[in-house]
């Protein structure tokens, strides 16, 4: 049985004849060719090719309070890697996913210092975001070259964007663990930020970002100032990309709990989430534990973390590996106990998958059955050694 599940996650001849360049179009990572995967009731929004970009990677959603979806991405030129010319893009829904508007650049190349023709590109990613809901402005970090920080903003639903701002001196966590010294690298949770239902500081906005551990950044005031929030310390482990959410437990002023799930540092260990909680809104987090009922493949993975308030439980979405190796079948988890322990809700894709991002649609349809989630994430129809995306996807699942 164990030989079969290894044959079936990790063809190696299939993954390192994929990677061997047979085919491929000029300017193009060897293993993707050009197109998305085949329609099959999922809606595909960025595919190899599409406005000369060979790779696309790493999604974000959002779903504004007018319920407009944004669908960010980040487009790879060249090949697949997290370094190298890489532009943030964005395409909006105003049906529910029905149909969106043409890919638009919102930060890149272009517009921060580069001029398309240089000889150093700019890597411009890691955007993540979150919204105010009493004025409707979504305040976004984003990263350059990987080591920093930008913050900016949009008053019309993402159809523009401010001129972005470096906040690398103030919003970049400096690592008790070397000695003082500012990290090289600096990267944002991805899936999204949260604004606090409810307790002392409701309405503060939070959004998750990661150097040698995981941490958090906020603002009390809708975004006019930032700082520093609750960082992740444990002498047994630290945390990597990560996500938040409400978890509909409150602490005893009426501040909502919060759950932080990450990912795993190193290349090898350890083979499951981290998780950590805070009762004050995000200024601290406790000792992280591992959630045995949620599996991370080598090398770890991004993993998108909601609250349904209608459904009242958390959902998790991230590969389910055969055997904890590649980046094989999207599942949902569920919780109703802080974390404590998972269930499996949903298969969303049974092949090869990557990082994913939600949309909650927010209070229940009716009583029984709660509104749908969305889920936009990358895929591809084959196992691989290394995860590239034929497909960055939409689609629901139930709550």
């Amino acid at each position: 049985m164990a030989s079969r599940l290894l044959a079936t996650a990790f063809p190696l001849a299939a993954a390192f004849s994929a990677s061997a360049g047979v085919g491929a179009k000029p300017g193009f990572p060897p293993s993707l060719p050009p197109g998305c995967l085949k329609p099959d009731g999922q809606t595909n929004l960025y595919c190899p090719g599409d406005d000369g970009y060979g790779c696309y990677k790493i999604p974000t959603i959002m779903r504004t309070k007018k319920g407009t979806l944004l669908a960010m991405i980040e487009a790879r030129k060249y090949s697949c890697d997290d370094q190298g010319w890489v532009d943030l893009r964005l395409r909006r829904s105003f049906d529910e996913g029905k149909t969106w508007t043409p890919s638009q650049l919102v930060y890149g190349n272009s517009t921060e210092g580069g001029n398309g023709t240089a000889p150093v590109w700019t890597t411009v990613g890691d955007g993540n975001w979150v919204q105010d809901s009493s004025t409707g402005t979504i305040w976004m970090l984003h990263t350059r070259n990987n080591s920093q920080l930008y913050l900016s903003r949009s008053d019309d639903e993402g159809a523009s964007w401010s001129e972005p701002q470096n906040v690398t001196a103030t919003l970049k966590f400096l690592s008790v663990y070397h000695s003082g010294q500012r990290q090289g690298w600096i990267g944002t949770g991805h899936a999204g930020g949260i604004e606090l239902s409810g307790g002392p500081h409701k309405g503060r906005l939070i959004i998750p970002a990661y150097t040698s551990t995981s941490y958090t950044v906020y603002s009390d005031d809708g975004g006019a100032s930032w700082h520093i929030g609750g960082v992740v310390l444990s002498n047994k482990t630290n945390g990597g990309e990560c996500q938040m959410a409400e978890t509909g437990e409150y602490a005893a002023d009426g501040t909502p709990v919060l759950l932080f799930s990450m990912r795993p540092p190193g290349k090898y260990a350890p083979s499951h989430r981290i998780q950590s909680l805070s009762r004050d809104g995000g200024l601290s987090w406790a000792e992280p534990f591992e959630a045995r009922d949620l599996p991370e493949p080598i090398r770890g993975c991004e993993g998108s973390l909601v609250y349904h308030p209608g459904a009242k439980r958390m959902y998790f979405s991230h590969p389910d590996p055969y055997l904890d190796l590649t980046r094989m079948r999207l599942r949902v988890w569920t919780s109703t106990d802080l974390g404590s322990s998972w269930h499996e809700h949903a298969t969303v894709w049974a092949n090869a998958a990557g990082y994913s991002a939600r949309a909650v649609w927010g209070a229940p349809a009716t009583a029984r059955a709660p509104a749908p989630l969305g889920v936009y994430y990358d895929r591809n129809d084959r196992p691989m050694a290394i995860f590239e995306a034929q497909s960055v996807s939409w689609t629901t699942f139930a709550a």
